[in-house]
Parts: C-alpha cells; structure tokens; sequence
C-alpha cells in the first residue's frame, strides 16, 4: 500500500506523496471508492542531508533553462529529480526541479532579473507527503516557501515543478470583480487573463469580506469548452480551487470548506486551463481508471513550447494508483511531482516517471478523496 512513509522514493519506479485535495463534490457526485492503495516499491526516503550531497552533482539544462542558485542551506533533492531551474516563455515563468533543507530559512533562491514579477505573486507548490505550500515570489526576485502544515514538509520535499507565473500584466485582459469581491491589498494587481496559444493564464489577487463565492464571469473568448477545475492558493498557503463552467463562471472553492482562508486572499497567480481538447492527445487510463464524465474533458495531453500541458478529468472504483503512462514524446527526463485538485478541492500530487507511468498521492492517504475524482487541469511540467 502507498503511504506517506513512500513518499519521497524514486529510483525504482515511482515516488510517494499523499494528502487529499478537492473536485466538484458540492456539484457532480461519484460514488465513494476503497480507501486503499495498491502496493508499491518499497525505496529508501531521502533526507535533507541527502539533498545537500546531491547538490554538487550537475545538472544539464537545455539553453532556454537557467539554473537557480540555491542559498540559505537549501540544496538540490536529488535522486532522479530534476535541478532547479527557470524560463521564460512569452512572459510566462515556468520552474522545474525539486530541492529540500536542513534548516529553517525560507527562502531557497533569488530569480534573476528577467524572471522577476511586477508586483508580488503567490503560486502553489508541491510539498512533502503531499501537502500544499505556496511560494511567495517578490519583486525582488527573492522567493520564500509558506507550508500549509509543518515547516518539516517543506523541509523534506519542495517541489517547483510545475509552478508557473506572469511577470507583468502586458497583454492580459482585465476582469470584471462582482460579489464583493476586491483586489487583494494595496499593490496588488486587478485580477486578469490572457490566452497563449490556447492556454488560458490568470493573474492578480482578490479578496472579499462576504460569503459569495462567485468572484467574476470571464469574458466569451476566454471560456473553455467543457468543465475545469483548476488549483489556486489561498491564504497562508491554504489550498482551493477554481470551478470554471463553459459559461464563464468562476467560483471559488476552499479545502475543507473553510471560506476563511479564500476570504482572506485567492491567488489567480499561476493558475490556467486548456480553452478547448484541440491538438490534445488523448491518455489511455488504466488500472480500472476512466474519464469522469459530466461535462469535464477526458485525460489528454499536449506540449506548447517544449512544456507538457495536461487536461481532462478521471476517476476509479478501484485502489491502483497507477493511472496512466504517459506516451514517448511526453515523458519527463527525470522524476516531477505536480499537484493535482481530488474531490471537494482537496488536494493531491501525481508522481511521473521518466517511464511515463503517473500514480497518484492523495494528501493523508485518502484513497476516496483522489477515487472519486481527479482533475489534471491546470497541471503542467517541463519534460
């Protein structure tokens, strides 16, 4: 059975991270699957200490990938994961890699200059045994961790794959906040969108005091085609999620319920969707997966500009974690850990190896959360 203790394994075949994270459990139903997982490759977990040898190994990049340096006791994690590093496609950053600590500073790395934001931005990230963080990432350049649970979790595993912002709000359409809702803070931007070849990004901070959970409408040409469920990060790196209908409405969703945490702020920052299933290759599930139906997209994939974007919906009546392998042109050439939104905006992640095959880690090992269902919207990495 995966557990938290299979987390951060590689080598043999796949990695463990477990914490539950959410879906549409307030307005599409599935029926309840087996909390267990199917057995998995025992590996050794690494430690921090084992992160900071690994650091001195170097890492190829290709030329469009710059290579973060490390600071403050943070050091690269190592075994089969990718370094970190960053890019810059069409004023999108995009990160990879994977890095861990032995102390308590917060702060791993600076990005250069090109790479810095305009105003503060506050992306999710991926933490040890699956729980959700979020990084907060300064004009400066200078990028701190926030855990939502125990600073131990970032300590283990911080995970930047996936991670993706926009420096400047240069052609992004302004969005109309209703509701009561309000930019979030003083030096926040309004909050945005803008399509990049059939990807739609979101920026800005928003916030509210009432209990509405619908902030704004996107305008007709930036509506997707089918249901998307998309994770953001609120408030003290609490997770939630975007519920996005072809419509245009947007709600928004908290983890656990607790409105609190999305009254306080909810990050657009880094979170997108696929507008259409358009020169997507479609997954072949497996292990008793299937497509989750009801309106959301199948499991499909697509890469824009060297990165592998995923998108589609799918859900089990079994315990096998191993949803699908992805095909050759696809596949990472290292292990990447993205987060992944499970039923009721609880949280997951899904460990891909360089093989293709992707297992999902729901958070506290809630096999039901991730079951009944698991959105690959917004999810991304750089292969």
């Amino acid at each position: 059975m995966f557990t938290t203790q299979d987390q951060d394994t590689r080598r043999a075949g796949a990695r463990g991270l477990t914490r539950n994270h959410g879906a549409p459990a307030r307005r599409l139903h599935r029926a309840a699957a087996s909390a267990v997982c199917a057995a998995a490759v025992a590996l050794p977990l690494i430690s921090a200490a084992g992160a900071q040898a690994a650091a001195s190994a170097p890492h190829a990049l290709t030329s469009s990938w710059t290579s973060l340096k490390l600071q403050n006791g943070w050091a690269d994690y190592g075994f089969g994961t990718a370094g970190p590093a960053v890019t810059n496609i069409s004023g999108i950053v995009h990160l990879k890699g994977e890095i861990a600590t032995n102390g308590t500073n917060q702060a791993p790395f600076t990005l250069p200059a090109r790479d810095r934001p305009a105003t503060a931005v506050f992306v999710p990230v991926d933490l040890a045994a699956g729980t959700a963080g979020q990084l907060e990432i300064a004009p400066s350049g200078v990028v701190a961790v926030i855990p939502e649970q125990s600073w131990s979790n970032a300590q283990t595993l911080t995970s930047l794959d996936g991670i993706s912002f926009a420096t400047s709000g240069s052609s992004f359409t302004k969005l109309t906040l209703k509701n009561g809702w309000t930019i979030g803070g003083s030096t926040s931007p309004g909050a945005a969108v803008r399509n990049i070849s059939g990807i739609v990004h979101f920026r800005g901070l928003i916030a509210t005091k009432g209990s509405n959970d619908v902030p704004f409408t996107l305008p007709s040409g930036f509506r997707p085609g089918h249901m998307v469920y998309v994770p953001v990060t609120l408030c003290s790196g609490n997770n939630g999620r975007l519920d996005i209908y072809p419509s245009g409405l947007v709600q928004v969703e908290a983890e656990g319920g607790t409105w609190s945490h999305a009254q306080c702020f909810t990050s657009l920052d880094g979170a997108w969707f696929a507008k259409s299933a358009s020169l997507y290759t479609p997954l072949t599930l497996q292990n008793g997966w299937a497509s989750y139906g009801v309106s959301t997209a199948s499991p499909a994939v697509r890469k824009i500009s060297g990165i592998v974007h995923l998108e589609g919906a799918m859900a089990t009546p079994g315990t096998d974690p191993r949803a699908f392998t992805l095909p050759a042109g696809f596949r990472p050439a290292h292990y990447v850990d993205v987060s992944v939104d499970t039923d009721s905006a609880n949280r997951a992640h899904i460990v891909i190896a360089p093989s293709g095959q992707a297992i999902v880690f729901p958070e506290g090992n809630l096999w039901n959360n991730a079951s009944s269902f698991t959105s690959l919207d917004g999810v991304s990495f750089a292969p």
